[in-house]
């Protein structure tokens, strides 16, 4: 497949992911709910104290994808696409425009980096130097609190 093939599944995988929060899933579910929620094997499961994450890989149309939940104290926070193919910048501002389309406009665009920012979701699509490309979603507060956009408590 062509490198605009690419960017027809990054789309395709970006555009199932709206209909909920993340494909199948909506933010705060549980690890077991989130599993249930996939029809893949779980690639790999990583459990520390307060931290889950569940990593699934498949294919879509033909290219290999990891798909990575994160999850606090079992309520999922973070979701992502990874793909380890070369995007060129003809794909690239074709999956800026889908996502627009569906998003409106980018809250924010640099050459390798857009964002949207949603009523309950934080959207990011970036493509890294080793040839990566993501697409990553976040619940709002998460990713303020981790961000370090939330004010501070005040006492």
């Amino acid at each position: 497949m062509t490198r605009i093939g690419l960017a027809l599944a990054l789309l395709l995988a970006a555009g199932s992911a709206f209909a909920q929060d993340f494909r199948g899933t909506t933010w705060l579910m549980s690890k077991d709910q989130v599993i249930a929620s996939e029809n893949l094997r779980v690639a790999s499961e990583l459990s520390q104290k307060g931290q889950q994450q569940v990593v699934f890989q498949t294919y879509i149309n033909g290219f290999p994808v990891t798909i990575t939940y994160l999850l606090e104290n079992d309520a999922l926070l973070s979701a992502s696409y990874t793909f380890r193919r070369d995007v060129d910048r003809r794909a690239w501002v074709a999956m800026i425009q889908d996502l627009s389309g569906k998003n409106g406009p980018p809250a924010f665009e640099q050459e390798n980096l857009a964002g949207w920012r949603l009523p309950k979701t934080e959207i990011a699509l970036a493509h890294l130097k080793d040839g990566t490309t993501y697409i990553a979603y976040w619940e709002k507060s998460y990713f303020a609190r981790i961000n370090h956009l939330s004010e501070p408590a005040r006492e």
